[in-house]
């Protein structure tokens, strides 16, 4: 073999090493052309459906679940944190917004451990706050150093950490790092996963997806199609989710002059939820929406579904429902989890719904959402 046969075999393994290291590449540019539809059944082995206990303490107006174990389930609305039982009972608030000893800032991560029962609640200047599940304020400590914005936080147990979203935004343009923080506020590593050059006005800041794993976490910004797994021993792998020229650009998504046109017209990630078997996710593109769910291992597309923007009954169908149908909004483990407002029923539904329920408390259209629990087969 001579030198120049040599050097481009050398060249040949070196690319397809640099392939191999970048994950493999999921193609979302051809959504919703050929619709698959399945039904929730078909995927999952049992759906539960726990009304939450409406109460003068507990009226939710925005809520998302952001933990749950055997006994407890923990929403977050808007910034107050909220605890309730597995039937639904309400039990108590956990901290409160204010400047006080032991009360938080505007809150833009909420997160639970549940091995250590601990809470903790994090503001856009960098605080993480801690709290028991009786709502007992712990303490506090700062993750973000100068300059710096703290964008979000995912607590996972795999790592028994904090894992930080960090933006620094600079004249030289914006840098990105994934920060592992212990739940004492001592940093255990920090890396790298996005930096460019661009020159944005800056009105808005969509922040980054942390989504929990088995393995570790994924994190994919809205204006990047990498998605990447940081686990115990760094960042192992990457997947692509493609949308080749149909990715927002940094300016679409951080300037909201630029906001229609990032809704209704670029296929915008809005969200992404991570089970051991599934990637849900859910895309706005040319004025619709598209529900997709794929399968992690062998990357196929098992549900791909277009509906008009805003509606709110096109998802995964519910066996007995009419007009109510479901998409989730977290997992954990292998339990996919969501908040339907009560208002989406109509009466039939509300008929199956009371037969189907776990507690008999009694439902109006003034009711707190219903938390359905779907566990997959």
């Amino acid at each position: 073999m001579n030198k120049r046969h040599f050097l481009l075999l050398c060249i040949f393994c070196l690319c397809a090493c640099c392939r191999q290291k970048g994950g493999a590449i999921i193609d979302l540019t051809g959504i919703g052309q050929k619709e698959l539809v399945v039904p929730a059944e078909s995927i999952y082995s049992s759906i539960k459906f726990i009304p939450l206990e409406t109460h003068e303490q507990s009226i939710l107006s925005s809520p998302n679940v952001f933990g749950m174990d055997s006994n407890n389930v923990l929403v977050w609305d808007q910034d107050e944190i909220l605890r309730f039982d597995t039937q639904g009972k309400f039990l108590n608030r956990v901290g409160r917004l204010g400047r006080g000893h032991g009360e938080h800032g505007r809150i833009n991560s909420a997160n639970y451990d549940e091995n250590e029962k601990r809470i903790y609640v994090g503001n856009m200047g960098g605080f993480i706050y801690k709290y028991d599940l009786e709502g007992n304020y712990i303490g506090q400590f700062k993750i973000s150093e100068n300059n710096e914005i703290l964008q979000t936080v995912r607590f996972n147990k795999q790592l028994n950490a904090l894992v930080c979203e960090t933006r620094k935004y600079s004249g030289e343009g914006l840098q990105v790092n994934l920060r592992i923080v212990s739940p004492d506020g001592a940093e255990k590593g920090t890396y790298l996963v996005y930096k460019d050059h661009e020159q944005v006005s800056r009105s808005m800041t969509r922040t980054g997806m942390l989504r929990n794993t088995s393995e570790g976490v994924m994190f994919m910004l809205p204006f990047d199609d990498k998605m990447t797994l940081l686990t115990q021993q760094g960042i192992i792998d990457t997947l692509t989710m493609d949308r080749g020229n149909f990715r927002p650009s940094r300016q679409l998504c951080e300037n909201w002059d630029y906001s229609d046109e990032l809704y209704r017209t670029k296929y915008q990630i809005d969200n992404i939820v991570v089970t051991d078997k599934y990637f849900y996710l859910t895309v706005t593109m040319d004025k619709e929406q598209c529900d997709l769910l794929i399968d992690r291992h062998s990357h196929a597309f098992i549900h791909d579904k277009k509906y008009a923007y805003g509606s709110e009954s096109e998802h995964l169908s519910l066996k007995g429902f009419k007009h109510v149908s479901f998409w989730p909004w977290v997992a954990f483990d292998n339990k996919a989890v969501d908040l339907l407002p009560i208002d989406r029923f109509d009466n039939d539904d509300l008929e199956v719904l009371k037969k189907t329920a776990v507690n008999d408390y009694p439902l109006n259209d003034m009711s707190n959402p219903i938390l359905v629990i779907a566990e997959e087969r």
